[in-house]
């Protein structure tokens, strides 16, 4: 038998705080983090008696997604086919091959989407008894390479984190910033206690936006340009300030494909060396691709969001054959829980693909007692 029928859909909404300063110092903490936004899991009841699970996207109560949510009981899956779910998911097609034509509803703003791309792919894999990514064309690789992670810190804060990260294994970490924050500082903290080979992505979420300032700060840092990464120091409809930069400092970037446009642009500017990809299972695939085919690299990017998306998402690090750089996989890190049945197990700055069928996880429902705000049960009717 090729189809079975979902039966139920549980969807559990959830908060799960941060540990303890692994995101911000106490005087760059946002009066609204981030790691506060409601997360929404489901789990997949089919009438083959499988029982798959997804996420939805950060931000969204099971209260906005509930009208979707009601829809999925009595759909019948084919394969890995996303047309079996609403049509008017889809949004309105673009140009060009790649948009009018996506290799999925990823267009769909709907954050169910999401959840049900994990979802159909888990059960699939469980189906087939097989792994995700056997599914996405193989592995490339089964154990990916990540970086470990914090937010805004003070030069003796992150050297703290520099001193825990290098002490589990992990070779370099990633960074945010603002303009402003003493950055030289931070990565000489960095370096003397991880050492020169310690390797550090600064992610300044385009607010470097003084040219003058920002030349400057990367003038203060070339003397680390060989351990040194900045993703999306600018704005990225502004690529006279990339190519400025890389006209002044030896030091690479990052730019952040979030959309197929945005890759679109990155790829067309030239302004890039190397790319960060993010978006749901068939957009990274199709990003990830598109790198490829320029003879580029990317690693995948992370909402850092429960351990649901990183395990699905994991797969398809694995199956990308563009994805060589260390990507950010680190929920189980920077969060007190990922609310599924797995430990985590990096080994210096790797992380392996989770043993068994689907994904390879299933829901911790002991954990998801400490962190849930609400329930829901949809059922045919």
């Amino acid at each position: 038998m090729t189809e079975a029928a979902i039966e139920e859909i549980r969807a559990y909404e959830v908060v799960v705080p941060a540990n303890a300063r692994s995101v911000d110092s106490s005087c760059y903490q946002s009066a609204k983090p981030w790691y506060l936004e409601p997360i929404v899991l489901i789990e997949m009841l089919t009438d083959d008696g499988l029982t798959s699970v997804g996420e939805c996207g950060r931000g969204h109560s099971l209260a906005a997604c509930e009208s979707s949510l009601k829809r999925l009981p009595g759909i019948k899956l084919r394969a890995l086919s996303m047309d079996v779910l609403p049509p008017e998911w889809r949004m309105q097609p673009l140009g060009g091959l790649q948009s009018a034509y996506p290799p999925a509803l990823w267009q769909s703003s709907d954050p169910v989407l999401w959840a049900m791309e994990i979802a159909i792919l888990d059960w699939a894999g469980r189906r087939m008894d097989c792994r995700a990514v056997d599914l996405l064309g193989g592995a490339y690789r089964n154990e990916v390479p990540v970086e470990y992670w914090c937010g805004r810190q003070t030069p003796q804060d992150i050297r703290d984190i520099a001193a825990r990260a290098a002490q589990r294994g992990f070779t370099g970490l990633k960074m945010k910033s603002q303009l402003g924050d003493p950055v030289a500082e931070q990565i000489d903290a960095v370096v003397r206690e991880a050492g020169p080979h310690f390797h550090v992505t600064i992610d300044p979420m385009f607010q470097w936006i003084s040219p003058r300032d920002a030349l400057s700060t990367f003038i203060s840092l070339e003397r680390w340009n060989a351990q040194l990464l900045i993703e999306d120091p600018f704005p990225q409809d502004q690529p006279e300030m990339w190519e400025r930069a890389r006209s002044r400092s030896s030091i690479p970037l990052a730019w952040h494909a979030r959309t197929i446009q945005s890759l679109k642009d990155g790829l067309r500017y030239g302004c890039a060396d190397t790319f960060n990809c993010s978006g749901g299972i068939w957009e990274f695939m199709t990003l990830a691709h598109a790198i490829e085919v320029h003879g580029l690299a990317c690693w995948h990017g992370t909402g850092i969001e429960l351990g649901v998306s990183q395990a699905a998402h994991l797969h398809t690090a694995a199956a990308a054959r563009s994805c060589t750089n260390h990507s950010d996989f680190v929920s189980a890190i920077v969060r007190e829980h990922t609310l599924v049945d797995w430990d985590w197990p990096y080994r210096e700055g790797r992380l392996p693909l989770p043993p068994g069928h689907g994904i390879g996880v299933q829901l911790d429902h002991q954990a998801i007692k400490h962190y849930i705000r609400a329930k829901a049960i949809f059922r045919q009717q």
